[in-house]
């Protein structure tokens, strides 16, 4: 069956393109598919909201699962209270798990990925300097 609305399909393709960065696969598997794509926030939303990456649906529940199990991330918790102190080591451990899951990707993705990757790691670590307060 041939698509009746083309023009609607190609408008909504590229408004997901823009939205998300233009990607052109999943950061960590070989996936190409822009519907498939959803943006990961590696060190939560709420620790920094700006650090995140375009990977695809299959990837992203591995990611978070990970992240849930080893109690990094509040996901269906709610109202908990976190110390500056407290978030600044989650902050770290999540950097970490971060820097854990590009080495297991790094002979099979893209230089260009990695680089970016770790280029977004750091702008988050300087960002997260920016906020803390030095007793």
């Amino acid at each position: 069956m041939n698509n009746p609305y083309p023009i609607a399909q190609a408008r909504r393709i590229e408004l997901r393109r823009k939205h998300l960065g233009y990607p052109t696969r999943c950061f960590y598997c070989p996936e190409t598919n822009i519907f498939c794509f959803e943006e990961d926030h590696p060190v939560t939303e709420d620790l920094d909201s700006e650090f995140k990456r375009v990977v695809c649906r299959n990837c992203h529940r591995k990611l978070e699962g990970r992240r849930d199990i080893k109690r990094l991330t509040k996901n269906g918790q709610r109202n908990l209270k976190e110390t500056e102190a407290e978030a600044l080591q989650r902050f770290f451990l999540l950097i970490a798990e971060d820097q854990d899951t590009i080495a297991d990707v790094v002979r099979t993705s893209p230089s260009e990925l990695i680089e970016s990757a770790l280029k977004a790691n750091a702008a988050s670590i300087r960002r997260k300097l920016k906020t803390v307060t030095l007793v």
